[in-house]
């Protein structure tokens, strides 16, 4: 009988494809993930609903990581011969006791949540006994530390930490936790490519904006897509910044060569700077040429995708990926986006292909080439699908069963 695994965190829908790749190697394999976070719930990245019996809802932070109830946790985690953890449940698993064999690092995790202070101040702690018996943090509760003490033990903690290789910025960031367990830079295959093969290939599923995804297709020749966060004007951390306004102006340089173009630049509203974003639009005179659509459930932009004609990644940091640019090439996408290749040949004997750019100019470069290279964009595309599922999708799996196996 194969191993029960327990998978302890869900962000941006991670763990729920792991969990269903483990489930058809007929390894029992279960996921817990938390109380609300829409987006980051099994409903949102799949058209069946056969997830309900190996994927738990837990309610174990749903009054706040010092009130969390450590025998639910137990009853919930025991019993598992093997732990892969990420984000605040596995900080919380392993306040209770749990530590992971494997842990998969998803960013801020690392780049800022580890880091912030692991114990509370003399001051919070002398202010506990004013609010004593009212709502509020206890004396007793702040001895046991901060969740941020959990969060950076777990990953110090943990048997095998597996992460990308993204840059030397993130890589000195976790280096800076002194982990104890074997690094490997390993991608962590997050998209169960089952699932969006068929639509890839033709299937149209039921899904929300079908209607006005199909509308914005027919009216335009060629459609481009960002459909990540729009961050570039507010300043939350180093790691935050994805440069969104060098693609809104090399759009609108692109559209003020080749004003004859039917071409539409669609994106979510999503992320810290989407008011900013339309202001710059409106500004530069684009408006009519821009397409915006709500924050969705991946299962939804999986058909957005395959709707478009090229997408786009970030502009400001070097990442050879993260999760728009691995779903738009899943998708048989080309990409554009900012690459510093010397970071990852070291890594990969080859790198996928896609159009590099990360100034306006060179954006709006960019999307020339492929509104007239629409053949050859097809063919990037199709070799950028069979990199991912190469590099990112099957090989990673192949090192995780080694690793659960002891080989």
């Amino acid at each position: 009988m194969k191993k029960r695994i327990a998978l302890v965190g869900n962000m941006n829908n991670n763990f729920f494809a792991i969990t269903r790749y483990l489930r058809d190697m007929g390894y029992d394999a279960h996921l817990f993930y938390r109380l609300g976070m829409e987006h980051f719930r099994p409903k949102a990245d799949t058209y069946k609903l056969d997830y309900a019996d190996y994927c738990h809802e837990v309610g174990w932070l749903k009054t706040g990581f010092h009130n969390v109830d450590e025998t639910e946790v137990k009853r919930d985690l025991q019993g598992f011969d093997f732990y892969i953890g990420q984000a605040d449940e596995a900080a919380v698993a392993y306040s209770c006791g749990f530590g992971m064999d494997v842990y998969y690092p998803y960013g801020t995790d690392v780049s800022k949540y580890a880091y912030l202070p692991q114990e509370y101040s003399i001051k919070s702690k002398l202010f506990s006994f004013i609010r004593s018996g009212k709502n509020g943090i206890t004396y007793a509760q702040m001895k046991k530390g901060t969740l941020s003490k959990f969060q950076r033990g777990v990953i110090v903690n943990a048997k095998h930490i597996l992460a990308e290789y993204t840059n030397e910025e993130f890589i000195k960031e976790l280096d800076g936790l002194h982990y104890k367990g074997e690094f490997a830079p390993v991608p962590m295959p997050f998209l169960y490519t089952k699932e969006y093969d068929a639509v890839r290939e033709g299937y149209i599923p039921d899904v929300h904006w079908k209607s006005e995804i199909e509308a914005m297709r027919a009216a335009n020749d060629f459609v481009i897509l960002y459909h990540g966060r729009q961050e570039w004007k507010s300043f939350y951390h180093k790691f935050n910044s994805k440069n969104t306004h060098h693609l809104i102006i090399g759009f609108a340089e692109y559209v003020k060569r080749h004003p004859e173009k039917k071409a539409c630049l669609a994106m979510l509203e999503y992320g810290n700077d989407v008011v900013y974003s339309k202001q710059l639009i409106e500004e530069l005179g684009i408006a009519e040429k821009v397409k915006w659509f709500p924050q969705m459930y991946r299962k939804d932009i999986m058909y957005l995708l395959k709707n478009v004609d090229i997408c786009t990644g970030e502009f400001d940091k070097s990442y050879l990926t993260f999760g728009t640019v691995v779903e738009a090439m899943i998708m048989g996408k080309t990409v554009i986006h900012h690459r510093e290749d010397r970071l990852y040949t070291g890594i990969y004997p080859e790198l996928y292909p896609m159009l590099q750019a990360k100034t306006p100019e060179e954006i709006a470069e960019a999307i020339t080439y492929a509104a007239d290279h629409t053949d050859a964009l097809r063919q990037m595309g199709e070799a950028s699908r069979k990199w991912m599922m190469k590099h990112f999708i099957d090989a990673p799996l192949a090192y995780l069963v080694n690793i659960i196996e002891g080989r």
